[in-house]
């Protein structure tokens, strides 16, 4: 019985919605299913847990979702379960159905799952990819998200970058996909779904296409990275401790595009991502840098594309997707419009 209803879920949340000929659901039956059916199917999916089966539990929402300024809890809806009495608590993640336009999600599990073996991401606890459910250990009290003003700090970015290298000396993921391709991918998603798009986003696409054709010319040695330098997707303890979360870009990549996605996004000003990128190789050489920054520059059209895609298409519609895309749309064109993005792309080897 227990594993009918948690096929019954992925239904809900990714496939399609009977009883309707448009294949859609009304607001109030998303709602329902998030606060009846899918809360039930929580308690029974975690009730395998060891000393979590015969608890009375408490399920609610975790954190609040934001596209905007921050992406968070965007990809999975998240819940946070607590045993009454004892406060143990878990935290769950039920991917949304709108994960299916821009997630490989069993990569991500996997990801994710190897985080947690490498001590580097939250503790799983239970994950099913064909489900859509990830249970991991609630790093709640004692932990904060990161945000800018963190990531001023050199321990603490030193951690982030320890984290990422530890990743990246694993086996290879299933999934190989460069920022690259998701640009060409989700440009012709966004085309096909009639998002709105700013008036250059085809020179936008064309100049990263430019690059991405000099990137194949190198000989670049692939492996796994987290894919998502957002500082939202790090979690820091009050003793300085560090974990990567939310794996859902996770690929076998260029490490540079690792270290490129972050920089991006921690430093607001070259000479500090120029300190932060001989920190975290050792020795600082130009082209490997060039290469670092025009990947964030791809990231930062990546995810606005992905914006614009689900400001197109997903039900979620009180998110600011689209202001989350613009931003990094604006981003994206501050560096590329400028004389500097030329001379990078002559020197990334």
């Amino acid at each position: 019985m227990i594993k009918i209803c948690l096929i019954k879920i992925w239904l809900i949340k990714f496939g399609g919605h009977e009883g309707r000929p448009d294949g859609k659901r009304k607001r109030s039956e998303v709602t329902m299913s998030q606060s009846g059916t899918e809360l039930a199917i929580i308690r029974n999916f975690i009730a395998g847990l060891p000393g979590w089966g015969s608890e009375d539990i408490v399920i609610e929402p975790a954190i609040p979702i934001l596209a905007s300024p921050s992406w968070r809890g965007v990809d999975g809806f998240p819940w946070r379960a607590t045993r009454k009495g004892g406060g143990d608590s878990i935290f769950i993640k039920a991917m949304d159905r709108d994960a299916e336009l821009y997630i490989d999600v069993p990569c991500a599990f996997e990801a994710a799952q190897r985080a947690s073996d490498l001590g580097i991401g939250p503790k799983v606890l239970m994950a099913d990819s064909d489900v859509g459910l990830l249970v991991m250990e609630d790093l709640n009290q004692g932990w904060r998200v990161g945000t800018l003003e963190r990531m001023l700090e050199p321990d603490i970015v030193d951690a982030v970058i320890a984290a990422m290298r530890l990743f990246q000396s694993g086996p290879p993921l299933p999934r190989r996909k460069t920022v690259f391709d998701e640009i060409e991918h989700f440009y012709a998603a966004a085309a096909a779904a009639k998002a709105q798009l700013p008036s250059d986003a085809e020179w936008l696409v064309k100049e990263l296409r430019f690059a991405a054709d000099a990137f194949r010319s190198l000989d670049i040695a692939a492996v796994p990275i987290h894919g998502d330098g957002n500082v939202s997707n790090i979690l820091i303890s009050d003793a300085g401790e560090v974990r990567l979360i939310d794996w859902d870009r996770a690929t076998t990549a260029d490490p540079l595009e690792d270290i490129g996605s972050f920089l991006v996004e921690a430093c607001a000003q070259e000479p500090e991502a120029r300190d932060v990128f001989t920190r975290s190789t050792g020795t600082f050489e130009e082209g490997a840098f060039n290469r670092a920054r025009i990947y964030g520059v791809a990231d930062d059209l990546r995810w606005g594309l992905i914006g614009a895609l689900l400001a197109a298409k997903s039900a979620r519609n009180t998110l600011e997707f689209y202001k989350f895309a613009s931003w990094r749309f604006v981003r994206c064109r501050m560096v590329v419009r400028e004389p500097r993005f030329g001379e990078m792309l002559r020197r990334i080897a």
